[in-house]
């Protein structure tokens, strides 16, 4: 019996019967393409709901018509399959259109097929033929679903409108799809001979859209890949700088510190070589030469407090000798047991280093002021029951930004003298190491009767910073933790 002939005839249960196949067909298609549940339990009042869904459109479809009754089917499938996410009905609508429009065409095709069987076995019964009908319909849509690429679904439909110009257009073409089946299923065989001509055309227009789309949406994943990977490795690179420009910092302070170490041995060196020297090598001119220098940098000159330390002795020479080669005085207070202090609050080592970057850095700011008092005194020991380090000057002032930047980035005004901006770095870094703080007194402008400056270091466990300035209004509060 032919299918066209069955349509005139077909009575209601079967078509209940075909639209419930084809609810459950597009309910698999659905479940294949979206997040609806997969739980049995759920499976099963669906298959309930679909089945009731089908008597409400045939009974539509009776009272008015087809059209109707497939707005209707589509509008409760897309209820029934968002309840699980009722926040996104329009994308279940577009889901469910097209799955129910791709559910058609392979419906379609399958009563094409069982033409075959129905010929060749002379089947005359509606129910058979159905039977027929339905399991080729079964058949195609699973292996439908077994495509490599289509197995997990319709990718672009699974980003839930993403693709948002791919959704509309397969979305049109299912509505073109769906109206031309409308419209072989209420008009004559003579009228609707194009519109299946028209029902073909635009299937195969479907399949060739979801490809393209599929494969676009691939394109884009793999763009989206490549971004995220070249964000990555842009992350990484920017890691990999930060390193190098740590590393580059930690060699500046190496470099700092070996330098004040190379320059104090040299001068011991130096020293040496002097002591060294054989009496008939001396001149006389020179003993004359260098008593007439002693006695000009008398007012500058001081006897060197020894500290037993040789490390800390040594330094203390050559900032001696540094001071000494630009007139500047230079004394040394010591105060109570400095190896004590070596042992239990800072080691010789550091100490070395905060003696030689701040004398150095109080010989350049005398040397860039017009003060006339030229003077250091360094103090270090137990000082008023603490032990510590102060180092006065009267030498210029800090400028107020590189107060408010200490210790935060290296900074430096005098390059040309040997300033490297790395001494303070260094401090605070032997400071967060001891747990010490530091205080930058400012005393007053400078002046021909008073220090200008002191840098005082205490190793009491507070681990704080702070500035007490004369210029405090302008400078602001600046007491922090280390």
């Amino acid at each position: 019996m032919k299918y066209s002939e069955s349509l005139e005839e077909i009575n209601v249960i079967i078509y209940i019967l075909e639209l419930f196949c084809i609810s459950l067909g597009t309910y698999y298609a659905v479940v294949k393409n979206t997040s609806a549940s997969k739980n049995t339990n759920r499976n099963i009042t669906s298959i309930l709901i679909l089945l009731a869904i089908s008597i409400l459109c045939e009974f539509i479809k009776y009272k008015s018509n087809f059209m109707n009754s497939m707005l209707c089917l589509i509008i409760l499938l897309s209820i029934t399959f968002a309840r699980t996410d009722k926040d996104n009905i329009g994308y279940y609508i577009l889901t469910t259109t097209i799955c129910l429009s791709l559910n058609y065409i392979i419906f379609l095709i399958s009563v094409a097929i069982s033409y075959f069987p129905n010929y060749f076995m002379n089947i005359r019964n509606n129910y058979i033929s159905f039977t027929i009908i339905i399991a080729i319909y079964y058949t195609l849509l699973y292996m439908f679903f077994k495509i490599k690429r289509f197995n997990k679904g319709f990718s672009f439909l699974k980003e839930k409108l993403v693709n948002e110009y791919f959704n509309v257009l397969v979305l049109n073409i299912s509505i073109i799809i769906l109206f031309l089946i409308i419209t072989l299923y209420n008009y004559q065989i003579k009228i609707t001979g194009s519109f299946g001509v028209a029902l073909i055309i635009f299937s195969i227009i479907m399949f060739i859209t979801i490809q393209k789309s599929i494969k676009q949406y691939y394109k884009q994943k793999m763009l989206i890949q490549e971004l995220k990977e070249t964000k990555e490795e842009l992350e990484n690179k920017k890691e990999e700088i930060k390193e190098l420009e740590q590393e580059n910092l930690n060699f500046s302070k190496t470099s700092h510190t070996i330098a004040h170490r190379q320059k104090s041995i040299e001068h011991k060196l130096n020293e040496l070589i002097q002591k060294s020297e054989t009496a008939e090598e001396i001149e006389i001119a020179s003993k004359i030469q260098e008593i007439s220098k002693q006695i000009k940098k008398q007012s500058t000159t001081t006897t060197i407090v020894k500290t037993t330390i040789p490390e800390i002795d040594n330094i203390l020479k050559y900032m001696k000798a540094e001071s000494e080669k630009n007139n500047i005085n230079y004394q040394i207070q010591i105060r109570g047991n400095l190896y004590h202090m070596t042992n239990n609050y800072i080691s010789k080592e550091d100490l070395e280093i905060l003696l030689a970057d701040h004398i150095k850095n109080a010989i350049i700011a005398i040397n860039h002021s017009k003060n006339t008092n030229k003077s250091i005194l360094v103090r270090m020991g137990l000082i008023d029951g603490i032990y510590g380090l102060y180092i006065y000057d009267t030498g210029i002032e800090f400028k107020i930004e590189t107060l408010k930047h200490l210790g935060q980035k290296p900074a430096t005004t005098h390059a040309e003298e040997g300033g490297t901006g790395m001494g303070f770095m260094n401090t605070f870094d032997t400071l967060k190491k001891y747990k010490a703080s530091m205080t930058i007194k400012e005393i007053g402008k400078p002046s021909k009767d008073n220090y200008t400056k002191t840098i005082i270091i205490k190793f009491d466990q507070s681990s704080e910073f702070k500035i007490d300035s004369y210029r405090q209004e302008k400078i602001g509060e600046i007491h922090t933790k280390i």
